[in-house]
């Protein structure tokens, strides 16, 4: 029965820590310029292309007004941002 609880809990947690961590992303032209320098620090070449990617899809979806799109792509190019 424990064992069945944790592993409840440890898929919870995987599966609402984006969501969470996606709730604080603010979608704007200041978020988006940080960001933008951030990337461009980013010295590993695969993730900063990764970044760059998700970093343009990003700024399309705050063109086109689409706010969960647009903290979708700017979540995942924090992510390519990050050295693990």
């Amino acid at each position: 029965m424990l064992n069945k609880v944790l592993v409840a809990a440890a898929i919870f947690t995987a599966v609402a820590s984006p969501v969470f961590a996606q709730a604080d992303i603010t979608c704007d032209q200041a978020a988006m310029a940080k960001l933008e320098t951030d990337v461009s620090q980013v010295t590993d070449s695969a993730r900063k292309e990764l970044a760059q990617k998700e970093l343009a899809m990003a700024k399309e979806a705050m063109a086109a007004n689409d706010q969960d799109k647009c903290k979708t792509h700017m979540s995942n190019a924090m992510k390519g941002n990050d050295p693990m």
